[in-house]
């Protein structure tokens, strides 16, 4: 072969290594052929395991490992060179500069390009792997920070809305208690118009007091009561419950359900309410009538639902924002119904997966951890 790799860390000391490659070659250092990333962690172990760590925050083991590779990269680099490239160009050579006049040149120019395709193959790959891992860390940190960010922002609105809410709950019963008292007192002695009015005063602190109650839940630590729950039942009984207002919009609905129970260590008041309120998000997505998919499942260690409509959709911007309190489009709610899904499934140590796109409905998949008892 053409090139040697052995060098010691003095310059001064390096040989001059005679090729045995073609004939008239000259002679060149060994240390040429390292790559740039190869010289650099050469000189590492010089520096002392206790200034890599303190000093350069370097870690051993990565650098013996980003070592090993460009001694292994090195290698397979001059083996393709010695076998698949170094001949036809050696021919391409000859062929342009014939002649013992240009048998100093030719030498020249071999041994350079020889080198500078060496050392640049082997770093170009090494950069791009350690450009590769930095991008994934970097992010993996950026989708943290964010998400951080992002629970953050919900904890700190919980907590505003659940101080609101409770300075209002007092109030709002005791108007309650005012009102009834009241209609009971006026109740035949005045005009029915008059005591209709009442009856709205009465509806509408009711509707605040049901109000200050849904913002009060999603502030409120939710304590699991963890039993075995199969999400057929939920999702049937759900559906049972809804179907006036399904039938209602004109919606037909499908139930794909996974022929054995898909069972799961779950709390079983919690997810009710929370498919309960994404299969409502789904029938009020669909005003016109449309189709109403719900489908059950099993893969590994998960247990899925997925629950699909057929309305308008949403923008990538709007998938975003879905999850965030008091974020709403629609003309009446508080806009925690996602939010609180989200916050019931992550505690139960899952997930939920929203995918949607304008014009082609929406879909929902709710993952959670299965009943290791049905797994065995």
């Amino acid at each position: 072969m053409g090139v040697e790799l052995a060098t010691t860390s003095d310059p001064k000391k390096n040989e001059l290594i005679p090729s045995q490659g073609a004939v008239g070659r000259q002679p060149y250092y060994r240390e040429s052929s390292m790559s740039v990333l190869s010289r650099v962690f050469s000189t590492v172990p010089q520096l002392g395991v206790v200034s890599v760590k303190r000093g350069l925050g370097f870690n051993v083991r990565l650098i013996i490992l980003f070592s090993a590779l460009t001694l292994a990269l090195t290698a397979i680099v001059i083996i393709t060179w010695e076998q698949l490239l170094r001949p036809p160009y050696f021919a391409w050579v000859e062929r342009n500069y014939p002649g013992a006049e240009n048998a100093d040149y030719r030498n020249k120019l071999e041994q350079r390009v020889e080198h500078v395709f060496i050392s640049m193959t082997v770093d170009v790959i090494v950069v791009s792997i350690l450009l590769a891992i930095v991008g994934r860390k970097q992010r993996r940190l950026i989708a943290a920070t964010e998400q951080l960010a992002h629970n953050e922002k919900i904890a700190t609105l919980g907590r505003v809305a659940a101080q609101v809410a409770h300075e209002v709950r007092n109030p709002l019963a005791g108007l309650l208690l005012y009102s009834e008292h009241l209609k009971g007192k006026l109740d035949g002695k005045v005009p029915s118009a008059d005591t209709q009015l009442i009856d709205k005063i009465i509806a509408t602190i009711n509707h605040l007091a049901a109000t200050t109650e849904q913002i009060l839940n999603y502030a409120r630590p939710v304590t699991l009561a963890l039993k075995t729950v199969d999400l057929n039942d939920v999702a049937r009984d759900v559906v049972q419950l809804l179907s006036t207002e399904i039938s209602a919009h004109n919606i037909e609905t499908v139930l794909e359900f996974e022929n054995s129970p898909v069972t799961g260590m779950l709390d079983e008041a919690s997810i009710r309410a929370t498919t309960l309120n994404l299969v409502l998000n789904a029938v009020q997505a669909m005003p016109n009538g449309g189709r109403l998919t719900l489908s059950t499942g099993r893969d590994g260690r998960k247990i899925w639902m997925v629950i699909k409509d057929a309305g308008a959709g949403m923008s990538p911007e709007r998938i975003k924002q879905i999850f965030e309190p008091f974020n709403t489009t629609k003309s009446r709610g508080l806009g925690l119904g996602m939010p609180y899904a989200q916050k019931i499934i992550q505690q139960h140590g899952g997930r939920i997966i929203v995918q949607s796109r304008q014009g082609n409905g929406t879909q929902v998949k709710i993952e959670l951890p299965a009943d290791e008892r049905s797994l065995s």
